[in-house]
């Protein structure tokens, strides 16, 4: 007779002898779960106004069916209808079934002209019309003027195109709406068919929003890959994420003191990203249900999940992260942003995220699809955010993981500019700038003929300019003296190490008559065909035969190369 622990060991070895010898093999899986609950009938239901909201319905295009809406008045009728409907904390995510109350067009409200044939009204926005190489960032940067909260704009515009389903594919020669006037855009007003007396550029009038295709809504999520290339995509995920996915070898989960389950990761796959998170990968149909709920059961931290031939990326990532407890993944809803000194933004696809706190996550990694070269982001961009704990994935369509190749950069030695005292740095700045110029220059103030002796001073910097002197002193100097010296028509510049590096350059460029613009300066990779990608910075441009841009931080190497190379400019640190 068998009993206490040795029978309990029995049973258990037992049951897993049937699961793991396929008694139960299935190569199909449940793929969803019906939840039944009684609720009381919506009273919406009977209004009259009410509208059920279909599958890839979004607000704004909901409020455009309304009869008699026109643009201009998108704005006021979404206020009315989050008034409306109170009871929705977030109307903003609404789903499919939903039933929500419109607001009914206001009789004899904004009606239009039956001839205009385009607007551009400053309330409601104006049309373009996409061209070869754009992309929304690009479109938001160079159209719009925006320099920085790039990804509020790209939602506007969203928002007022419904059939922008990603942001990250727009189509060369369809027209989308953008917000604010149109730079030097004509109004045609008049019969229908009438031609404009004065030639201009004319947009072709958008189609109405159209509800998405269920098969469209995400173009660039359903990436189907070959097993083994899906298999290599999720490795090098988890890798890059300082995880391990064990593909060879054999794994063994312990029963007992005397016996344990053998698991052959080449045919089940085990990944491990920390010690509550391991994952079995059942990528042929393996295992059955029992041996799930045993593992389930028995180890809390293990999970068994199933990955059919059919799943894309995507949804055999979700498996796997929505089995992790504090991870998940999701589409990203704005750039992913990497470092401080400077930030950088990046356009991604899908986000990896790790619960930090009951009120925030962080994100760990960033996916993005490519269907081309030219749309992978620059080696530098993505070192930097690996650099600063936002690994970077980039996934073809076609050979799976994929990357630029290293750009080598012939970079000048990093120029420094010593910050103090401020006579050093007044003297590195000066010469930096190629100005000739001379330094501890006698100075005469009275001279024997004149004034009956002889009297100098010693300007720290003496520079001469159309046959004018432009002295600077890192000291005060009596008032006649200065008087003296004005009289001479020379330029006086007095700095000071009381003063910040910035004041003083200010200060000495000024004096010199050199040309140059403090402020925030953005660098945006579609401005130069690049994938989507921005990053800035606080500094001074000086504009001589290059771009100088002076900055009080240590710029990133590989960054700073970019620069040189596709923006040449220079970077000089004070």
């Amino acid at each position: 007779m068998i009993k206490g622990k040795s029978c309990r060991s029995y049973l258990l070895t037992l049951a897993l002898v049937l699961a793991v010898s396929g008694l139960a093999f299935s190569a199909g899986e449940d793929t969803a779960q019906l939840t039944f609950k009684k609720t009381a009938i919506s009273q919406k239901r009977a209004h009259p106004d009410a509208y059920t909201v279909r599958y890839g319905d979004m607000l704004s295009s909901i409020i455009r069916k309304i009869p008699g809406i026109s643009e201009k008045d998108v704005p006021r009728y979404y206020r009315l209808t989050r008034e409306l409907n109170p009871e929705i904390t977030d109307i903003d995510k609404i789903y499919a079934g939903q039933i929500i109350i419109l607001p009914a067009k206001i009789p004899g409200e904004g009606q239009g002209t039956s001839g205009t044939v385009t607007g551009t009204d400053t309330d409601t926005g104006h049309t373009y019309k996409i061209r070869k190489g754009d992309t929304l960032l690009k479109i938001v940067y160079r159209e719009m003027g925006v320099t920085s909260g790039a990804w509020d704009a790209i939602r506007t515009v969203q928002m007022m195109n419904p059939s922008i389903v990603d942001v990250n594919r727009i189509y060369e020669g369809r027209s989308i709406i953008l917000p604010g006037p149109a730079p030097a855009t004509l109004v045609v007003k008049g019969a229908p068919g009438a031609k404009p007396a004065v030639a201009v550029a004319q947009a072709e009038e958008p189609a109405a929003p159209q509800a998405p295709s269920p098969l469209k809504v995400e173009p660039k999520t359903a990436i189907q890959l070959s097993p083994a290339a899906r298999l290599a995509v999720i490795k090098h995920i988890i890798t890059k994420m300082n995880g391990t996915m064990m593909t060879s070898g054999n794994y063994y989960l312990p029963v007992s003191d005397t016996e344990q389950l053998t698991i052959d990761c080449a045919a089940i796959p085990v990944i491990q990203l920390d010690a509550h998170s391991t994952v079995f990968l059942d990528t042929g149909s393996r295992s059955s249900a029992q041996l799930k709920k045993i593992i389930s059961e028995y180890w809390k931290n293990y999970h068994l999940i199933k990955i059919h031939n059919q799943d894309d990326v995507i949804v055999t990532l979700k498996k796997i992260f929505n089995n992790m407890p504090g991870y998940g993944i999701s589409k990203a809803q704005k750039p992913l942003v990497a470092g401080t000194s400077p930030s950088v933004e990046i356009v991604a696809d899908w986000v990896i995220t790790k619960k930090a706190s009951r009120a925030a996550s962080r994100d760990l990694l960033g996916i993005r699809f490519v269907d081309a070269a030219d749309a992978l982001l620059p080696r530098a961009i993505v070192n930097y955010a690996a650099g600063n704990s936002l690994p970077i994935v980039e996934i073809s369509t076609e050979k799976g993981i994929v990357e630029k190749p290293q750009e080598i950069y012939s970079l000048p030695p990093v120029s420094s500019l010593p910050s103090s005292p401020c006579s050093e740095f007044a003297w590195s700045l000066v010469t930096y700038l190629n100005i000739a110029a001379q330094r501890d220059a006698d100075i005469q103030i009275f001279n024997i003929d004149e004034d009956g002796f002889n009297l100098s001073v010693k300007a720290d910097i003496s520079v001469t300019e159309g046959g004018k002197r432009i002295l600077i002193f890192a000291r005060t100097l009596p008032e006649q003296f200065v008087e003296t010296l004005q009289k001479e028509s020379d330029r006086l510049i007095f700095i000071s190490d009381d003063e910040t590096p910035a004041a003083t350059m200010e200060r000495i460029l000024k004096g010199l008559n050199v040309a140059f613009t403090n402020g925030y300066f953005s660098f945006s990779g579609p401005d130069k065909n690049q994938a989507p990608y921005h990053f800035g910075f606080l500094g001074t441009q000086i504009k001589t035969d290059k771009n100088i841009y002076l900055v009080n931080f240590d710029l990133n190497n590989e960054l700073r190369g970019l620069l040189h190379e596709i923006w040449e400019a220079q970077v000089v640190k004070y």
